[in-house]
């Protein structure tokens, strides 16, 4: 599954939300992609299977998941 930032995600605890950061580990203790040397990117494809995490924000505030945790994402709305 394609992620974007700007998509909306649905995760699997319930959550959903914009997503404003998408994170991948560069070091195989990091699993959330915490450490300065995970990357950052705008775009990313889950079938990859890099390890990492998104930051989306919604209702309830800003969350975070792992990419494994993400069930269904919703493609940001372009504007005309």
């Amino acid at each position: 599954m394609k992620i974007n930032v700007g998509d909306t995600v649905f995760a699997n605890h319930g959550r959903s939300g914009e997503i404003i950061n998408i994170g991948i580990a560069t070091d195989p203790t990091d699993i959330a992609a915490e450490l300065d040397t995970s990357l950052n990117a705008q775009t990313y494809d889950t079938d990859l299977n890099y390890v990492g995490a998104i930051t989306y924000t919604g209702d309830t505030g800003t969350h975070w998941c792992y990419f494994d945790q993400i069930v269904s994402v919703e493609p940001k709305k372009e504007v005309d």
